[in-house]
């Protein structure tokens, strides 16, 4: 793909992401997102053949910045402490971009076979890969031993990406009260850590 070409596929996505948010899955037209991503529809057509393919295409682009998938291609996955913060920041940077669109498809989900294939496939690859290297890591006793990888996982993803949502929902601005997001992100994290007993964690 040339540089014109990815520049029009991104645009393409970031329309279809916007209007998915907006006004959900079932509601968006291939029409609708061309408009909005300055595109002639017949290019969506090409590219993505329908809205279920820009779909599939946009859970695609989502899973390189999701723990589970991005931590096979991380450069020192044995230092434990620093893997994990880079996980934690990319969950939760994914989760301010796109938690909103998120949480509209998974509304979605129940009344759309195509959006329920699209959750259910890519976040259990994601929870499956992070739990998998929480496992590893466990043997390698940096971890408490008495923990199931696969909570451990759950609490990880509780406490960065949902986090984030829910207090996009429930906060005003990103923040709650005095704290801002970046420092709740920060504790919580230092929560975390202690919680599964990595070494070194306070």
């Amino acid at each position: 793909m040339v540089a014109a070409e990815r520049e029009t596929y991104s645009e393409i996505l970031a329309a279809a992401a916007e209007l998915f948010g907006e006004r959900g899955y079932k509601s968006t037209t291939t029409r609708a997102i061309a408009e909005r991503a300055g595109v002639n529809e017949v290019t969506i057509f090409r590219r993505f053949k329908n809205k279920r393919g820009i779909l599939q295409a946009l859970g695609e682009s989502w899973a390189n910045s999701m723990a589970g998938f991005a931590v096979a291609n991380l450069p020192e996955p044995t230092d434990t402490r620093a893997t994990l913060e880079t996980l934690a920041e990319l969950e939760i940077a994914q989760a301010t971009r796109f938690g909103g669109v998120a949480m509209r498809l998974a509304m979605d989900a129940k009344a759309s076979p195509e959006v329920a294939e699209m959750l259910t496939e890519g976040p259990n690859d994601n929870f499956d890969g992070l739990a998998g290297y929480l496992a590893e890591r466990q043997a390698a006793g940096d971890l408490r031993a008495d923990l199931d990888p696969a909570v451990m996982a759950e609490a990880f993803f509780a406490l960065t990406s949902t986090l984030v949502m829910s207090r996009q929902v429930l906060g005003a601005g990103g923040t709650r009260g005095d704290v801002a997001t970046e420092e709740v992100n920060r504790q919580v994290l230092d929560l975390y850590l202690t919680g599964v007993g990595l070494k070194g964690a306070k």
